[in-house]
């Protein structure tokens, strides 16, 4: 893979209106725009190279920010109640690099093409099977929204008292002014609230290693969890990410720095928060990041920081939703849709405050339904596709891609609920990818004929 995306044609020209009614529903740019980096709104049009000038910080910070959130040290407490602290810290190393190595891969199809990854999934799975794939991510996202609302609202309520659903209904506000504005609005509030974030993270890393956390840290393991069945909890949690893989990567010109900075913020940030998350649960006695805070003696300001947290995801959440929802329907106006979003999401919430106790099994249903269309995307731009390929020209429907898509669910779910001590990550991902290869084979060969 080159260190500097080559353009093709079609998308170096799409700045001067030369993409017409034939692109399937990609929305158009105003002619004699020019928006500054990250600064495009739920556009789906190509970015064009000139405006791809988004840093490999910016991104980074990005895709770290989203995940420095509550919900990465809940995935880490998800662990403490089947492991020692030693397994743990296996599991989420080996996680980590299993779930988050194919979205790098992936992200370098943000700056080959400058599409977000609603519209490059149209090539493989076809125009019905992404706009699929984007009903789906706006229903998940509608989960991720409220869950991180309620564990935001379950923080604030001991600091400022009052009823949780104003507290939910609080933040769920906020995330959804800064995704109206935009991805430099949401780089920005990164920015500051990052450094606030890892304060809490160095706070809970400390506590960790006083006296009472290392006491607690070395109690016997009474769970019966298998390794592999908590490994599919770490990747299930990485591979969550990955139908972000071009949204925010298009705005760069490197593919490799692409990949690089969406794998280093994730991975980064999800080695420190899991481990802590980890040590916090065994302390703590659950996976809940109030109870991690309580059970090693923080101050109340610190349950603050968790609300702080789960703002810089959820602006992600809304943002990437509206990008599905614009994905379906074209036409949809920008704020309308965001703010619609937003507004789902947080009633969500308040209406299921006990989102978090289902926390293990919604990671299996994402790795189930996400992991098949992460070996789909893979396989079909790095082995089936040229470089050269245009994302547009799409059927209607890729029988083979829905074909395999099936097979990785069936697999995944026929393990995950008959032999969960096998661990269903990696056999998911095999069928997967070698159906897809096989059953496409056809299909190539008429494309190359």
């Amino acid at each position: 893979m080159g260190s500097r995306a080559v353009a093709p044609a079609w998308a170096r020209s799409a700045s001067d209106g030369s993409i017409r009614a034939a692109t399937e529903g990609i929305t158009q740019r105003p002619a004699g725009t020019s928006p500054s980096a990250m600064d495009s709104g739920l556009n789906l049009s190509p970015i064009p190279p000139e405006q791809r000038t988004a840093s490999f910080q910016d991104v980074l910070l990005l895709f770290a920010g989203a995940n420095i959130v509550s919900t990465t040290l809940v995935t880490g407490g998800s662990l403490a109640a089947g492991f020692s602290m030693a397994e743990a810290l296996l599991l989420i190393a080996v996680g980590i690099v299993v779930g988050t190595a194919p979205i790098g891969l992936l992200a370098a199809l943000g700056p080959r093409y400058g599409l977000p990854s609603m519209v490059l999934l149209r090539h493989p799975f076809g125009r019905g099977g992404a706009a699929a794939i984007s009903l789906l991510l706006v229903v998940t996202n509608f989960a991720w929204i409220a869950l991180n609302n309620v564990i935001a609202a379950e923080a604030m309520a001991p600091v400022l008292e009052g009823p949780s659903w104003v507290w939910n209904l609080a933040v769920g506000t906020v995330a959804v002014a800064i995704a109206l504005v935009g991805p430099r609005a949401m780089v920005l509030f990164d920015r500051g609230a990052i450094p606030l974030m890892m304060v809490l993270g160095v706070l809970l890393t400390l506590a960790l290693f006083g006296e009472a956390g290392r006491e607690a840290m070395s109690r016997p393991v009474t769970g019966s969890m298998g390794l592999l069945a908590g490994l599919d909890i770490v990747v299930g949690y990485q591979i969550s990410w990955s139908l972000m893989f071009a949204d925010y990567t298009r705005y760069q010109k490197s593919e490799r720095r692409a990949g690089g900075a969406a794998f280093l913020g994730l991975a980064l940030s999800s080695a420190w928060l899991m481990a802590i998350g980890a040590g916090a649960g065994i302390v703590g006695g659950g996976n809940s990041p109030t109870e991690m805070i309580f059970g090693l003696g923080l101050p109340m300001g610190a349950l603050a920081l968790v609300a702080l947290s789960t703002i810089t995801t959820n602006f992600v959440n809304i943002y990437l939703a509206s990008l599905a929802l614009r994905n379906l329907w074209p036409k949809a106006p920008e704020r309308p849709t965001v703010i619609l979003v937003g507004v789902i999401g947080t009633l969500l919430g308040i209406v299921s405050p006990r989102l978090l106790d289902h926390y293990a099994e919604f990671m299996g249903w994402i790795a189930t339904l996400l992991l098949p269309i992460v070996g789909v995307v893979a396989v079909h731009f790095f082995l089936r596709v040229s470089r050269q390929a245009d994302p547009r020209r799409a059927p209607r429907l890729r029988l083979s891609a829905v074909a395999a898509w099936l097979a990785g669910v069936l697999t995944y779910q026929s393990l995950h609920r008959l032999a969960p001590g096998i661990g269903a990550t990696l056999p998911t991902v095999v069928v997967t990818a070698s159906s897809y290869y096989l059953l496409s084979a056809g299909w190539v060969r008429q494309r190359q004929a």
